[in-house]
């Protein structure tokens, strides 16, 4: 799956029904020892410069809710 894929595929979804499909994602990437949150962080900065200051802040509070 590219991310054209992931892209259609969540077309029309709420931010709360992305929210729970991105926590269920996550645990499942955590359980399998995919993703840990030296990874998120990882993430976050691969993108901080191509973000907005507040897709900047939203992201920050989404990786902060995911590391809970």
């Amino acid at each position: 799956m590219d991310i054209r894929d992931i892209y259609q595929s969540n077309q029309g979804k709420s931010e709360d029904e992305l929210m729970s499909e991105l926590e269920t994602m996550t645990r499942e990437q955590r359980a399998s020892g995919e993703m840990d949150n030296s990874k998120m962080e990882e993430i976050y900065e691969m993108l901080y410069p191509m973000l907005s200051e507040s897709q900047r802040a939203k992201m920050r509070e989404v990786i902060r809710r995911l590391k809970e």
